[in-house]
């Protein structure tokens, strides 16, 4: 397991020199807030764009795009984690987008980057919502709705 950990500290590394050189600024790095976690929080150069950023990190590609991984009750965790982290530093006026990044590769071999923007909406988020767990709905729905709709 310490491997795997270590694989996945690394890739968030790789991830993170990634959207410096791209000129991004790193706000936060693991960021977490109870239970959840953001792996990256950027911000652009003008601070009107605020990004968050979950990093996947794989030896190889042969089961598909790392980012394959990220399931819809991840995704739903990433939105609740961002909700806390725009709250928590008064960032309402910002633009939010939620990106992945793919590490594919090992200390050793060297990296291939895949960067997505707009990997998800909090939208269809909420249509999974919508159309699944009718408990989870009835829970969820009043908590997110407000934030969902301003985005």
């Amino acid at each position: 397991m310490a491997w795997k950990n270590d694989l996945g500290r690394w890739g968030e590394e790789r991830a993170a020199e990634y959207m410096e050189q791209h000129g991004w600024y790193i706000r936060h790095r693991n960021w977490q807030k109870k239970h959840h976690e953001i792996d990256l929080v950027c911000i652009d150069e003008d601070s009107t764009i605020l990004l968050f950023i979950e990093v996947k990190t794989r030896t190889s590609d042969i089961w598909g795009e790392p980012d394959k991984a990220i399931d819809l009750e991840k995704k739903d965790n990433l939105i609740k984690a961002a909700r806390a982290y725009i709250s928590d530093f008064h960032l309402q006026h910002l633009e939010v987008r939620y990106d992945t990044i793919s590490v594919i590769g090992t200390p050793e071999t060297g990296c291939e980057i895949k960067y997505k923007e707009n990997a998800f909406d909090v939208e269809s988020q909420y249509e999974y919502y919508k159309t699944g767990n009718k408990k989870k709905i009835a829970r969820k729905r009043n908590w997110h709705i407000g934030l969902w709709l301003k985005q």
